[in-house]
Formats: C-alpha cells, sequence, structure tokens
C-alpha cells in the first residue's frame, strides 16, 4: 500500500449558477474532463447558506437553487493544471484545495 501525494479541489456553486451559457455543474464536470481530472463527483446539498440567504429544499418549496459542491481529487499537478485551464471560465464559484493523500486500493498494478 502506497501513498502518493495529492490535491483535492472543491468547487461551491448553486443548481441555478451558469456559466459560458450552460448550467454551471454542466459545463464545470466538461472543463474538468477536458483537463484529464479523475475522481471528480458532484454533491448536492439539502441547505445551504449564501451570498442571497439561505437555500433549503422542503416539500412546500422544491427550490431549484440548491447547493452544489463539485470535488476532484488528483494529484496536486493535475489539479494545478487544471485550475489553470478552468479559471477563467468559472465565474463567481468559490473554490477551496488542500493537499491530500492519495492510495489506490484494489488497482491491478502488474503483480499477480
Amino acid at each position: 500500500m502506497t501513498l502518493t501525494e495529492g490535491s483535492c479541489l472543491r468547487i461551491y456553486l448553486s443548481e441555478s449558477s451558469r456559466i459560458d451559457g450552460k448550467p454551471a455543474m454542466e459545463a464545470i464536470l466538461s472543463l474538468c474532463q477536458q483537463a484529464g481530472l479523475s475522481g471528480v463527483s458532484v454533491l448536492r446539498g439539502i441547505e445551504g447558506l449564501g451570498q442571497h440567504g439561505i437555500h433549503s429544499a422542503s416539500f412546500l418549496d422544491l427550490a431549484t437553487s440548491l447547493p452544489l459542491v463539485i470535488e476532484a481529487i488528483d494529484t496536486k499537478e493535475h489539479i494545478e493544471q487544471a485550475l489553470e485551464q478552468m479559471q477563467p471560465h468559472l465565474g463567481e464559484c468559490t473554490l477551496a484545495t488542500w493537499p491530500v493523500s492519495l492510495m489506490h486500493n484494489g488497482v491491478n498494478n502488474g503483480n499477480a
């Protein structure tokens, strides 16, 4: 079992956010794919507090502006390269990065 240095990139936005005329989630996933990132997930929040107040889901109010988090984990170099490519397109999204230790469990590395 070998740990390698990596980075986590987290992008905070809402379902109603748009980038380059497309829904932001769709645009960011496309940008991540173009940048060659692996390990990208989209998480939908049930409630959040942002610049425009509280956003929540309830049975009475089916909100269309719930919080979304897009998270990518990859090598530090891949995350940095992806950020350079993506940054001009990200608009008003909030970004966070931090170091992580990566371990690829169950990956066949050619050893029997």
